[in-house]
Order: C-alpha cells, then sequence, then structure tokens
C-alpha cells in the first residue's frame, strides 16, 4: 500500500504539470495577492540552481542491505535523499526553451550486517540532462513544463567495520525526468524557483575498475543494479540575463 500511494503522488504530480499548461490563468489567479513588476518579461538567456528533496527507490541498493543487514536493521523501499541541481535556460521562441541541467542527487545508509560488522553505504548519482520546455509567462512570473533526459552515473561507496574496508563501486546508463517549475520575479533580473521533479533512472550492474564486483561478505554483490525511481521539491533561484 506504501509502495502504491507514492506512485500515486507521482502520478499526480505529472498531471499537474499539463493542467498548468491547459489552464494557467487559473493556477496563477492569485498573482494579484502579491506585488510583481507590472511589465511582462520576455524570454532570454537564464540560470537557476538550488536545491530539494526527494522521495526515491534504488531497488538494487534496498535488496543489498536488505539482505545483509539483521531483520532488526532493514530498510524501507521508499527513502528522502537529498538533490542539488542547476542549470541555463535557453529560449527558442517565446513559448519554448531548451535546458540543459545537472543534478547530484545522495543518500546514506548505516546498518549492522548479519556478521555483526558496521556497514555505512552512500549512493549517489550524478544527471546530466536536456529537456525541451513549454513556457507560460505572465506579469512577474513564468511558469514551465518540460521532460527530458540524459547519461547519468551512479555510484554506492562501502565501508565495513569488520573487515577495514572502503570500496567505491559505479554504474552508468540514461535517466529521463519530467518537472514543472514557477518562477516568480523579485526584480527585473532575479526570481524565485519552486519546482517538482518526476525521475527515473536506468543504470547497469555496479562494477569496479574494469571488472565485476565479487560477491565477498565485505562488497557489493555484482548483480546490484542503480535503477531507480524519485520524485520531489526544488527550490533556489532563477537570473534572467
Amino acid at each position: 500500500m506504501k509502495r502504491t500511494n507514492n506512485f500515486v503522488a507521482a502520478g499526480l504530480l505529472c498531471a499537474a504539470g499539463f493542467l498548468s499548461l491547459a489552464f494557467p490563468p487559473a493556477l496563477l489567479s492569485q498573482q494579484h495577492a502579491s506585488p510583481m513588476p507590472a511589465v511582462q518579461r520576455e524570454q532570454s538567456l537564464g540560470i537557476s540552481a538550488g536545491m530539494g528533496v526527494n522521495v526515491v527507490r534504488a531497488a538494487g541498493v534496498v535488496d543489498y542491505i536488505n539482505s545483509t543487514a539483521l531483520f532488526s536493521q532493514r530498510v524501507d523501499d521508499w527513502g528522502t535523499a537529498v538533490n542539488f541541481f542547476g542549470g541555463i535556460e535557453i529560449p527558442i521562441g517565446s513559448e519554448w526553451n531548451i535546458k540543459f541541467e545537472h543534478s547530484y542527487l545522495f543518500k546514506s545508509y548505516s546498518f549492522i550486517g548479519t556478521n555483526g560488522g558496521t556497514y555505512d553505504l552512500f549512493y549517489s548519482s550524478h544527471s546530466p540532462s536536456i529537456l525541451l520546455q513549454r513556457v507560460v509567462s505572465g506579469k512577474g512570473y513564468f511558469v514551465k513544463f518540460g521532460a527530458g533526459g540524459g547519461p547519468h552515473f551512479g555510484s554506492v561507496k562501502q565501508d565495513v567495520s569488520l573487515y577495514g574496508t572502503s570500496s567505491t563501486y559505479r554504474s552508468s546508463g540514461f535517466g529521463l525526468l519530467c518537472e514543472l517549475s514557477g518562477q516568480t520575479a523579485f526584480d527585473d533580473h532575479l526570481y524565485g524557483y519552486i519546482g517538482g521533479v518526476i525521475a527515473g533512472e536506468f543504470l547497469g550492474t555496479i562494477g569496479t575498475g574494469k571488472s565485476t564486483v565479487s560477491s565477498d561478505p565485505s562488497e557489493v554483490p555484482g548483480t546490484v543494479r542503480l535503477n531507480s525511481f524519485s520524485a520531489g521539491l526544488q527550490f533556489g533561484i532563477s537570473y534572467y540575463f
């Protein structure tokens, strides 16, 4: 039931993005409640940056932890991760943008294994992407909905106290995402940024160097894949030149 609820929430977020394109006046009818510049700004080159909080399910990592940890140390399918992002937007018309974005998501786990050792595991992903955005603008605001993808890269760093080992494993593949953002003007150039994002990463089996990871109890098994699904909220600022 918990997993179903998360997929429902993710679907509602994506649906809200499409509704914002069809009915932007309804979603932004409260624009007069706070002071904004009286002039509707035309699109221009812009940059944005900020951080967010995502709910993420990295199935391979979770399955590995739950097969290695004591029963009392097992973790849930879904967890909370931190996400930092930055991007540059290039207008290709009055209502469309090309956006180049990079995000860095990470999450850490600490658990006691069945062998009695303490495991500290740090999971992260670098996600450069290219998105096509639909832009709705008005006096003092932008609303943007886009989708795209790119080559994504994941890694897992693990320290095991019992063996005194520290190992890093990597994987690569591709990812897809869709995002909805709203930007409110502070002045002619600086805007506040709030958005929602849904992302899926399809990465291969993790390895170290040129060889597949062994099944030694102190190491992550070579069958672990870094596929993941996440959804979250992002907050930051945008600057238009």
